[in-house]
């Protein structure tokens, strides 16, 4: 399955990540490339170029529950000079009270931090590592509970990964 071809995915993807970015006065994302399951974009906000991959589940848990867009990313912000921050959309606001918000690899977890509907990895020490995790591993599956108390599991493929990380290394150098 081929996912964020199209507007919509790019929409949300650009939407995503410039809405987190801080002041951000986001231009139109260019894309860099779609391999297998991950699409390779490249931006710009008032701090410079931010590149970024992208990914929508190929499956999540419970199936027909009510969210909004989710996507997955791992982000570039050359301007501000950091590399390989690592962000869901889950497309619910997570449980403030639950710390078991997690993204794991291949099973081995990493627990991340919430707000409102975005997630990163609790550690930006452990961003490094699962970068490469990531670009050897074969799924991601990404844990959280909403503020409803529904613990949801969305799995990745992460066929496609390193070739488009590759891409936004090469654009945002």
């Amino acid at each position: 399955m081929t996912t964020n071809t199209g507007g919509l995915a790019l929409g949300l993807a650009v939407a995503a990540v410039m809405a987190l970015a801080p002041a951000a006065q986001a231009q139109q994302a260019t894309e860099l490339g779609t391999f297998n399951n991950w699409t390779a974009w490249q931006a710009t906000d008032a701090s410079g170029v931010i590149c970024y991959v992208s990914a929508t589940p190929s499956s999540s848990e419970p199936a027909g529950a009510n969210r909004d867009p989710i996507h997955f990313m791992i982000i570039h912000r050359k301007g501000m000079g950091t590399k390989n921050e690592v962000q869901t959309i889950i497309g619910y606001p997570y449980n403030t009270n639950d710390a078991k918000a997690s993204a794991a690899i291949d099973g081995k977890s990493y627990p991340m931090v919430t707000e409102g509907s975005a997630g990163w990895l609790a550690s930006t020490g452990d961003e490094a590592g699962f970068v490469q995790a990531f670009k050897a591993g074969t799924n991601l599956v990404v844990r959280g509970t909403s503020q409803r108390g529904t613990n949801t599991a969305d799995t990745y493929s992460l066929s496609g990964a390193t070739a488009a990380v590759n891409a936004i290394d090469a654009a945002c150098q």
